[in-house]
């Protein structure tokens, strides 16, 4: 029996750009065990999976660098194929504070990083060739899962007489990440849509941008975010700045209005129908950085610059998707 072993850790977009990786890599290597190791939000992303053999949750506040070089000589030794894919994206497509690219001019980056969907770079990291590009990730549930989804959103809709379910997403983990005009556009969604449904969604980070109507039900630090993942397939839409949610979205076709910040239309978007989008109107956008501390980052009222976009044109791209429903 020919094995694998894969370790991926990162947010949900990085992991979901690895979910296809374990179906390829049985396809062209001929392995017939794979064994995937990751963390809590990758386990959110790759739980059902069908070509994962073994999925294996792995608590990162006790990972150590001793403990993953220890780690991966061992699974080298045990495994007949290895793939570790830690920081790939965050390394061969994002700079770091601490890389010299961070530090060259936007056009560098936009022409070495720009081009290729995060997808397809985890597709070249794994030594797949040139068939498999192209090829996309997703999430796996049961039927049920998917059948329980549905009605929930037949049974809100018909609840409350409404017209459409948009789902706005208030935050990612990172500070370019926070959707810093949400309830500004949630409150001109109603008024546009007075027979909308609004849903919140984010960690309990967001509970301070959590704001309050008729026509607005919270999920906010409710709901795990594998739920939330699915009823983006069955919801009229989803409003998101750069982060993992809006490509679980893109991932179903589903449609989807995404604000980029750091990374370009082809990094997240090439690929998926129903794709809205907007790049963040700052002359740095996309920079294709992966930044902590924001040095050099031009600033808007104490906040990265790029998280503010033109509301006129997030409404007019909101009435774009909501008339192809």
């Amino acid at each position: 029996m020919k094995t694998c072993f894969i370790s991926r850790f990162g947010g949900l977009g990085d992991v979901l750009h690895a979910s296809h990786l374990p179906r390829l890599i049985k396809d062209h290597y001929g392995v017939d065990h794979i064994t995937f190791e990751t963390n809590y939000q990758g386990y959110q992303i790759l739980q059902g999976n069908p070509f994962i053999d073994d999925l294996q949750y792995v608590d990162v506040t006790k990972l150590t660098d001793n403990r993953l070089r220890k780690n991966w000589d061992y699974c080298e030794e045990k495994y007949d194929i290895s793939f570790n894919l830690i920081y790939t994206i965050e390394l061969a497509v994002c700079c770091n504070e601490n890389d010299s690219r961070y530090y060259r001019n936007d056009e560098f980056r936009r022409k070495n990083f720009g081009k290729m969907t995060y997808y397809d770079v985890m597709t070249k990291a794994c030594n797949l060739p040139d068939k498999y590009l192209g090829t996309r990730g997703q999430l796996y549930y049961c039927n049920e899962d998917h059948a329980l989804a549905q009605a929930e959103a037949i049974k809100t809709k018909s609840k409350y007489n409404a017209s459409h379910l948009i789902l706005l997403n208030l935050s990612g983990t990172s500070l370019h990440k926070k959707f810093v005009q949400a309830e500004n556009i949630g409150r001109r969604i109603l008024e546009k849509y007075p027979n909308a449904i609004l849903f919140l969604t984010g960690d309990e980070h967001c509970l301070d941008q959590v704001f309050e109507g008729e026509r607005i039900i919270s999920w906010v630090g409710k709901r795990n975010i594998r739920s939330v993942a699915l009823m983006t397939k069955y919801l009229d839409l989803t409003v998101s700045m750069e982060t993992g949610l809006p490509l679980i979205a893109h991932s179903w076709d589903a449609p989807c209005l995404q604000l980029l910040t750091a990374a370009s239309y082809e990094n997240h978007i090439q690929g998926a129908k129903n794709a809205y989008w907007l790049q963040a109107p700052v002359h740095c956008s996309p920079c294709h950085k992966n930044p902590h501390e924001y040095w050099g980052c031009p600033t808007k009222e104490k906040m990265p610059a790029c998280v503010w976009f033109d509301a006129d044109k997030i409404m007019d791209k909101i009435g774009e998707a909501l008339e192809h429903r």
